[in-house]
């Protein structure tokens, strides 16, 4: 069912604990730091793979894992769907009813955990490219009044000249498509997923302009600077904006803060999960209902409760 853990040299398992606490807390209602450490005590090899720690480790890992449970509340601003007791050692899910923020960080949680290669369809609709139209909601909402998005990428089902084409035309810059090689083009997509922009009302060329790159899953980190926004506009545009695009990039995963500064230095602008919930009061509706229907038909399929039980 899920993905994890990978071995501490590559992650914290302290920090991805919190994921497994979330999912637990999510299924049971209640998840302790003593229930955790018992947990940790029964893994064995066969359970989870590498990563368990040894007994005395234990104590340090579930502390980790629970203060990392903390931050994510705190960052979630009223998005966090499970309620921190016990003095910070025990969670339990939100009897809240009706948060959409709540809907969207489960959502980003199995988006996260679940084998998104293999198991992304849920409800007739692609939990990947869901993702897609998510980024594209927040990013617009955090670039704030009269700011607008699309969803360039594998969600849209034109083809790549033509989605340069409606692109140039609604940002009103870039002149259009014009491949610089002889060479028919044999992008998908250009690793562009998501663009944003703001226009001024005299409708001139040299606005903020931002490109973006989502992913699901945990295997992202090798794709972090795959998205070059000057290389893409050289490349597909007839011309290029006035002002460079600047770089984004999206995540279901709520990343780990103790390489945060890397990671952005890499990626640009990163919207990870609790960023993405951050910034989704202003979600449309249909993109909410549909985030909605995907995570409940995903919960369902894997056990889990609805998403306001």
């Amino acid at each position: 069912m899920f993905k994890w853990p990978v071995a501490p040299s590559a992650r914290p398992l302290g920090y991805e604990l919190a994921d497994y606490v979330e999912l637990i807390c999510w299924r049971d209602k209640v998840m302790s730091a003593t229930s955790l450490s018992k947990l940790l005590g029964r893994l064995d090899e066969n359970d989870y793979s590498d990563g368990v720690p040894e007994e005395e480790e234990a104590s340090q890992i579930v502390e980790d894992a629970y203060r990392e449970i903390e931050r994510r509340c705190e960052a979630c601003r009223g998005g966090y769907p499970f309620v921190i007791g016990n003095e910070g050692y025990t969670l339990h899910a939100s009897k809240c009813v009706g948060n959409r923020k709540h809907v969207i960080y489960k959502y980003m949680l199995l988006a996260t955990r679940l084998n998104m290669k293999s198991n992304r369809c849920h409800a007739g609709m692609n939990g990947a490219f869901l993702f897609e139209k998510l980024a594209a909601e927040a990013a617009r909402e955090y670039f704030g009044a009269r700011a607008e998005s699309l969803v360039f990428g594998t969600a849209s089902d034109a083809r790549f000249c033509e989605k340069v084409n409606d692109l140039c035309r609604r940002i009103g810059e870039g002149d259009g498509f014009e491949n610089c090689d002889e060479a028919a083009p044999t992008a998908q997509d250009g690793k562009l997923d998501v663009v944003v922009w703001k226009h001024f009302t005299d409708g001139l060329p040299g606005k903020l302009i931002a490109f973006g790159q989502c992913k699901t899953g945990t295997n992202y980190r090798d794709t972090l600077t795959q998205l070059q926004p000057d290389s893409f506009c050289k490349k597909w545009l007839r011309s290029s904006p006035v002002l460079n695009p600047i770089r984004m990039f999206f995540v279901s995963d709520a990343l780990s803060r103790s390489h945060w500064r890397s990671k952005s230095v890499d990626a640009g602008l990163l919207f990870d999960r609790c960023r993405i919930v951050d910034f989704c009061d202003d979600i449309n509706e249909d993109v909410l209902t549909k985030v909605a229907t995907w995570t409940a038909a995903a919960a369902e399929a894997t056990g889990l409760p609805g998403t306001d039980n």
